[in-house]
């Protein structure tokens, strides 16, 4: 059986492909999205199916059986609230992000290792597949 590896930094043949490629439209060029707020941030949950939804943290790449997974972790965790029982979810520690163009993905290849807010479409996990207990359509992203 494979063991799990968690990745913060790109290979170097990944990272010299996208600095070579030419800049693309994506989630990267999108206006910077704001922290949470104090009053309003990851201290109260977030509804499932929302697209407001904002995580910050680390992001890294999680490789090993099944495709890899860009993973944030989120210090201090979010909680999900949610019609489905899969999108109650008390506290999670991280947040599995997708995008849904090749764009989006070249976006969050550039930015594993560093700090990104991150404002999408929160669900819980619907599949074994899924790396993590939360699972967020990538709207807006932003490193700081």
């Amino acid at each position: 059986m494979r063991a799990w590896t968690f990745k913060v930094a790109l290979s170097a043949v990944a990272a010299m492909a996208l600095a070579s490629a030419a800049p693309v439209p994506g989630l990267a060029q999108t206006a910077p999205v704001s922290p949470p707020s104090a009053s309003s941030g990851q201290k109260s949950c977030i509804e499932a199916g929302s697209d407001q939804g904002v995580v910050e943290g680390r992001l890294g790449l999680m490789e090993g059986i099944g495709p890899a997974a860009f993973i944030v972790t989120v210090p201090g965790g979010i909680c999900l609230t949610g019609g489905e029982p899969q999108d109650r979810i008390d506290k999670a520690l991280s947040v599995q992000l997708f995008s849904l163009t090749a764009e989006g993905y070249q976006d969050l290849y550039r930015m594993v290792g560093e700090k990104v807010y991150v404002r999408g479409k929160l669900t819980g996990k619907r599949s074994f597949q899924q790396r993590a207990p939360i699972l967020m359509e990538v709207i807006e992203i932003a490193t700081r």
